[in-house]
């Protein structure tokens, strides 16, 4: 049987560009939250504040305290995203990877039985429809 995977990680050019869509879509507005934050925190409130000194007095171990939870924070949220991502990518495209093993073996006279996919793949009423078709041809 085939349906073995082959790479645990990026399998085909289509799961690549698929990870790359769903890693970029959740990490760009993620940023783009943080630096909101950060400006709100630091810029509004030294604003309110208005005395530079005080300012600096006051800001600066904040500023120090977030900056260290960023670079924890950081790693291990990028880390998540991409742990997600790349699993949505196999469990989307890994179907049709695994379909188009079994036509190409079966184009290939490598195998003659039916398109043998798991229950649960999305592909899986696609893969028995081509059966029927092709035991409708064969039986012709």
């Amino acid at each position: 049987m085939r349906n073995k995977r082959k790479k645990k990680f990026i399998g085909s050019p289509a799961q690549k560009k698929l990870l790359i869509l769903v890693f970029t879509s959740a990490v760009i507005p993620a940023g783009i939250v943080a630096l909101c934050l950060y400006y709100l925190i630091f810029n509004l409130l030294a604003w309110q504040i208005g005395i530079p000194e005080a300012v600096a007095y006051n800001l600066i171990p904040v500023a120090r305290k977030v900056n260290l939870i960023i670079l924890i924070a950081l790693p291990i949220t990028l880390l998540a995203i991409w742990t997600i991502a790349l699993g949505l990518s196999h469990r989307m495209l890994g179907p049709l990877s695994r379909l188009e093993g079994e036509l190409d073996d079966i184009i290939s006279d490598e195998k003659s039985g039916p398109i043998q996919l798991r229950e649960k793949d999305v592909l899986k009423p696609l893969a028995d429809k081509i059966n029927m078709l092709i035991n409708k041809f064969s039986s012709s």
